[in-house]
């Protein structure tokens, strides 16, 4: 065996030789990534927003008066229907959802009265989608001072949602509590 194939059969290839701090190189990249999603998440988690609302049969203030939930039903449990039909809740529920009625105490508080729009409110929680009401037993109107009206407001929620407050565009939220999730 000559000198130059022992000294090729005992060198180490150059890769060889840097193969343990080239995968220091490469594993520090993804901790990196990593180390800064977790930075990002927890700032976004620390300075989120947290909206309080009114707990269930609370009342809580809007633009121009009061309001505070005085019932919540799942339709399923007692088969109420609107006073005339009405095309949305005629067919069933989507898959995984329910339906529910709210019934909401207005009570007007300020000179100027309480502008009313029962379509403008929503259900925002944890899986709800934001749904607006599928029916409403009240139009838009204002409510003079001192005048109270109760309205109903029919919605249709993911039975898997949670946290659910109703909310308007004011602002003004009111906690649903869970007394609307149904066995199903």
């Amino acid at each position: 065996m000559s000198a130059a194939q022992l000294e090729q059969e005992t060198r180490v290839p150059a890769q060889a030789q840097h193969s343990p701090r080239r995968r220091r190189r490469l594993i520090v990249i993804p901790l990196a990534l990593v180390c800064l999603l977790g930075i990002a998440f927890g700032y976004l988690f620390l300075n989120a927003e947290v909206k309080s609302s009114a707990p269930m049969g609370a009342s809580v203030d809007v633009p121009g008066g009061s309001a505070s939930i005085t019932g919540l039903v799942p339709l399923e449990s007692d088969g109420w229907q609107p006073p005339a039909p009405v095309a949305a809740l005629g067919k069933k529920p989507q898959e995984g959802a329910h339906r529910v009625r709210i019934q909401v105490q207005f009570t007007a508080l300020d000179k100027a009265g309480l502008p009313l729009d029962p379509a403008g409110f929503f259900v925002d929680g944890l899986g709800s989608g934001k749904p607006h009401p599928l029916w409403t037993s009240s139009s838009s109107m204002t409510l003079a001072q001192g005048e109270t009206v109760n309205t109903t407001m029919v919605f249709e929620l993911p039975n898997k949602a949670i946290a659910l407050v109703l909310e308007d565009s004011s602002g003004s939220r009111l906690s649903l509590g869970t007394d609307h999730h149904s066995a199903g």
